[in-house]
């Protein structure tokens, strides 16, 4: 009798346990390969974002693809390259596209360029702000897709569009006032190349160059392989721990100077490695220079 007792109590003591592990739990990988992607077109809670111009799409894309372009989740407003989109316009694309919180989305872009190879990251971290956990980017975007000869379509695919309203969470995002109150306390990571971090380079729409104060510079390019593919786990760990430290649960902003590299790393860091508490400067160094109050460092 004593024994089943402590059987029972010692299950219901790893259930508890195994809590955190399971509310944290994926259906799909944070990254999929070429492989798995062509083994699960078939799947209905499948979707694949194509986001790369709408020219491009039709020259062809992954069968069953949907075309949407980048624009539609990033766009000037305000001044401000590459803002958020209000949320009610969040909702309508991701409705138009017939996406549900319980969907596969599978983001697709192109690796060209360094800028647009970032792309697929903004798109992901903009579809988690609205609630949809189940997002993924493909590994090595459709270059790697296309370079391997798996199967491309020109069909001009729709979406079943539905009503969506997000589940938004407002501690994804870091306004200017949330880094100047606690700088000194965040972890800030510039993920622009060296140059830039440092003041020898700046983008025309940044008024200063440098960086925030207190800032390590860790450049998004990093994250990736010559072939544009994801470096593994355990070299993102190492480049991450030597700018941020191994605290899973330390504060940290990443930023940029639009908005367009920052989620690669923000993304990495909280669907791969474990981090619990990484924000996205909305607004980016183009936001924080045009402050004649905001510091900056060189």
């Amino acid at each position: 009798m004593k024994s089943n007792v402590l059987n029972k109590l010692l299950v219901f003591i790893s259930l508890i346990l195994l809590l955190p592990s399971t509310a944290l739990a994926r259906d799909i990988a944070p990254i999929v390969s070429t492989d798995w992607l062509q083994a699960n077109l078939k799947n209905p809670k499948l979707i694949v974002l194509d986001i790369r111009s709408v020219e491009e799409y039709r020259e062809g894309h992954i069968p069953g693809a949907l075309s949407a372009y980048y624009g539609a989740w990033a766009y000037m407003r305000d001044g401000m390259y590459s803002s958020l989109p209000e949320k009610d316009d969040i909702d309508d694309t991701v409705g138009y596209f017939g996406i549900g919180f319980d969907n596969w989305i599978v983001v697709v872009g192109c690796m060209d360029t360094p800028r647009r190879s970032y792309q697929s990251a903004r798109v992901a971290c903009t579809l988690q702000y609205a609630g949809v956990e189940n997002v993924a980017l493909l590994d090595g975007g459709i270059n790697k897709w296309v370079s391997e000869k798996k199967p491309l379509s020109v069909k001009i695919e729709r979406g079943k569009a539905k009503n969506f309203k997000g589940n938004y969470s407002g501690d994804k995002f870091a306004t200017k006032d949330y880094i100047k109150e606690n700088l000194g306390k965040l972890i800030l990571l510039d993920t622009r190349e060296r140059e830039f971090f440092t003041g020898e380079k700046k983008m025309d729409c940044v008024p200063k160059s440098g960086h925030i104060p207190g800032a390590f510079n860790m450049p998004t390019s990093c994250a990736f392989n010559d072939d544009k593919t994801f470096k593994t786990k355990e070299e993102l760990a190492e480049i991450v721990e030597a700018a941020a430290g191994k605290d899973r649960n330390a504060a940290i902003v990443t930023y940029c100077d639009i908005g367009q590299c920052c989620p690669t790393w923000a993304y990495l860091m909280t669907q791969v490695l474990g981090y619990t508490d990484v924000r996205l400067y909305e607004n980016a160094m183009q936001g924080w220079a045009q402050d004649p109050e905001a510091p900056v460092e060189r």
